[in-house]
């Protein structure tokens, strides 16, 4: 992306405060002024009372104007008095730059972040399984930055640089047209040095950038998977893995900074030659009597004004590589497409019943088709069972009806409407899902079960949990539906988990329900505990189980057998076991102990 364009993108998040961009550029014009004119009260102590040169012009004026003494102690005390205050004054018109760049470049900094965290919760789940985790935090919490840089500690700063330049140069040639020029001699080589030196940059800010997104990933992942590693004691091999990539993120960081060493010494150095120049031949015109001392101390007073903004946009220049880099990666999250929730005239889905019809649907992630023509209705308060091989497609088929993928032909239907013609928010509100393993946010145990209603009370919150069998285990924690789940995560068991996920869903009351193996997780004795739970919550709700212990499976009204993407059977457990023998294979695997074989098991044999 071409780098104008990158600042037109970050000028957008600048222009909600374009009242203070005004504010900040007043205050930064003042700062011109006030530093042009603070060095003149040096003048007038060298030239008119440290030597004896009268004074003349619009400086005599004004003292005559104000009754004030000409005795040489009085004026130095006058003079000193007046660059004090007007160098005070730059100070605090700095201090109110200062703490409004910050006011400013901090509020651009929390909008990117806050679009591209919407923009990343729109994305479709297939683009957050491509982005490793570790990078998407890194884009948000790092690189969102960028604005800032590009606009508050780039374009203002340079532009401002370049207005002090020209207005310097413009003092500075009323004062010497000579000097004037001497001083603009180093203008040439360092346009062409920072010319140069931006085309080196942008490579090694570029993958410096991506180390830093390979090591947050990696330290991410391995901070998730903490359990993993220690049963496995693979500390030593992580350890190594994390060692591998902080080298490389170290190397690539110290080659920009060697760059930019190099970058500065040359910079620097064409600033020492020009003042150099200056000075000398200053000093000829003083020893000539062609300028006074006070005149060559405030042009080289004003020479620093003039390679001040120099040295400062060639700086920017070098930090502003960073942030183009750093740009990049943030367009390029948003330019990751978001999921479609609807034209505006969408269907809104409260108050639908459930019945749901599954017509020819087909669906692929790329390679082949996960599902392969799949037809079935489901009616309102049935209980569907999917059973199936590992892979056979049970959750992409309950995936497609939230939407969480779009199908690649056929239709899919509630109640008689297509599902892309619901609003999307509203669909999902519709559908309740469990998990095999619950997702346990943090924030207290209230917190939780409330995700599924954010505005429930605490009394509905409590009959939702006793209605998942959940209470009694939350009333002996050590506070209760205010215990923190931060403090207690790693106490709550899977059955603990999984009531709660289950307490979520009652109080959400949704019309379709999807419980993913609920109980996969668990061993006989939590199953048990938790089964009679998901029993009341089918209750009056259409529902997809998909199926991984018998005891999800038998009392469904209707068992769906799925292979390699397709139904290959459908009735309920009893007609299966008779008719199929793909489900009395899965039935024997579903099974979770022969001595709790249920009637009918006489026909897991044939």
């Amino acid at each position: 992306m071409p780098m104008p364009e990158q600042l037109r993108w970050a000028w957008s998040f600048a222009r909600p405060y374009r009242r203070l961009h005004i504010v900040y550029s007043i205050l930064s014009v003042l700062e011109i002024f006030l530093r042009i004119a603070a060095p003149f009260a040096m003048l007038l102590v060298v030239d008119h009372v440290l030597n004896t040169k009268a004074l003349s012009g619009w400086v005599a004026s004004a003292i005559s104007a104000l009754g004030l003494s000409t005795a040489r102690g009085d004026l130095l005390l006058t003079f000193g008095l007046s660059g004090l205050a007007l160098q005070l004054l730059h100070e605090l018109v700095v201090l109110g730059q200062g703490r409004l760049a910050v006011r400013v470049g901090q509020s651009m900094i929390r909008d990117a972040r806050e679009q591209l965290f919407g923009h990343m919760q729109a994305w479709a789940l297939q683009h957050h399984g491509v982005m490793p985790k570790g990078d998407a935090v890194q884009r948000l919490e790092s690189d969102t930055r960028c604005v800032d840089q590009l606009v508050m500690r780039g374009l203002f700063p340079v532009v401002f640089s370049l207005l002090t330049l020209v207005v310097m140069f413009v003092v500075l040639l009323t004062i010497s047209v000579k000097l004037a020029l001497v001083s603009l001699a180093i203008v040439p080589p360092m346009y062409l040095w920072l010319r140069y030196y931006a085309r080196r940059m942008a490579p090694g800010a570029d993958h410096a950038r991506f180390t830093d997104s390979r090591l947050s990933t990696r330290l991410f992942d391995a901070i998730s998977s903490i359990r993993l590693i220690k049963s496995h004691a693979r500390e030593k091999h992580e350890q190594a893995r994390i060692a591998d990539l902080a080298g490389d993120n170290a190397h690539a960081w110290i080659g920009v900074g060697r760059q930019g060493t190099l970058f500065t010494i040359v910079t620097s150095t064409l600033t020492i030659v020009g003042s150099t120049l200056v000075l000398l031949l200053g000093g000829r015109a003083v020893l000539h009597g062609q300028i006074s001392l006070g005149t060559l101390l405030l042009v080289l007073t004003y020479l620093g004004y003039v390679y001040g903004p120099l040295a400062a946009i060639a700086n920017t220049t070098s930090s502003l590589q960073h942030a183009y880099a750093s740009a990049r990666r943030v367009r390029a999250a948003f330019e990751i497409d978001a999921e479609d929730h609807g034209a505006d005239g969408a269907r809104p889905a409260h108050g639908i019943r459930g019945e749901i019809c599954f017509d020819g649907v087909s669906f692929s992630y790329g390679d082949g088709f996960a599902l392969d023509d799949i037809s079935f209705t489901a009616q309102p308060g049935e209980t569907v069972a999917l059973v199936g091989p590992s892979g056979a497609g049970k959750t992409t088929l309950a995936s497609l009806l939230m939407r969480f993928y779009d199908k690649s032909r056929g239709r899919i239907t509630i109640d008689g409407v297509d599902v892309e013609d619901f609003q999307l928010t509203s669909l999902r509100q519709e559908i309740g899902i469990v998990l095999q393993d619950a997702i346990i946010a943090s924030g207290s145990v209230a917190d939780n079960i409330a995700y599924g209603r954010l505005d429930a009370t605490g009394e509905q919150i409590q009959d939702a949990a006793r209605a998942a069998n959940a209470h009694e285990f939350i009333e002996h924690l050590s506070d209760g539906y205010d215990t923190q789940v931060g403090d207690c995560a790693a106490r709550l068991s899977a059955v603990d988990r999984q009531r709660l996920g289950i307490a979520r869903a009652f109080l959400k009351n949704p019309p379709i329900l999807i419980l993913d193996e609920p109980t996969a997780a668990l061993d006989t004795i939590a199953e048990h505990q938790v089964v009679d739970a998901i029993k009341r919550l089918e209750e009056g709700r259409t529902t997809f189980v998909v199926a991984h212990r018998l005891s999800t499976v038998q009392h469904a009204d209707r068992i769906l057998v799925m292979d390699q993407g397709r139904i290959v059977a459908q009735g309920n457990h009893q007609e299966l076991l008779k008719t199929c023998q793909l489900y009395r294979k899965l039935a024997r695997q579903l099974e979770p102990h022969p001595a709790a074989k249920p009637d009918g098991a006489a026909a897991y044999a044939a």
